[in-house]
């Protein structure tokens, strides 16, 4: 495979993983964010020849473990956040990388840890501002239960994109 071909097509359309979707190709929207080491990037935007042997790649797939949900995607559901859907895996993937980071850093989540998420809605449901926006608050409500609770290990993927 070249070199320059992006992650997020070696995903979709090599491996057939589709949670991370397809939105701009150019790292603004975040649609199709996954973790690269335990670390939120954009596939659209990395090349597969900065992957190393041993590279974890986890998609919105590879989140739940053998004993279910993730705490954010379960609390995603308990919170009703979901509108179209289209956005929601790039935003999920996002909001457990921001839960995960502030943990490490030992403090609580704050307003602007969360606004600091800058995944793009394609429906408009979730419009920048979260005041007033019913579908934001929920999915504020939803990393904050999640900050809350202990950390799960999510499975090894063994290097091996989507899962």
């Amino acid at each position: 495979m070249p070199g320059d071909v992006r992650l997020l097509w070696v995903l979709r359309d090599v491996l057939g993983v589709t949670g991370p979707k397809y939105g701009c190709g150019i790292n603004v929207c975040k649609a199709c964010t996954s973790h690269v080491n335990g670390k939120a990037v954009s596939p659209c935007s990395v090349p597969v020849s900065e992957l190393r042997p041993g590279d974890e790649v986890t998609t919105i797939e590879g989140l739940a473990g053998d004993d279910g949900l993730h705490p954010m995607q379960q609390a995603w559901i308990d919170h009703d956040v979901s509108q179209c859907g289209y956005c929601q895996p790039g935003q999920i993937m996002a909001a457990v990388d921001l839960v995960r980071r502030v943990a490490a850093e030992g403090r609580a989540i704050t307003d602007d840890d969360l606004d600091g998420i800058r995944n793009i809605c394609r429906c408009g449901t979730y419009p920048p501002h979260p005041a007033g926006d019913q579908s934001r608050r929920r999915a504020h409500v939803s990393a904050r239960q999640t900050s809350r609770t202990p950390p799960r290990q999510t499975p090894a993927t063994s290097g091996t994109p989507g899962r």
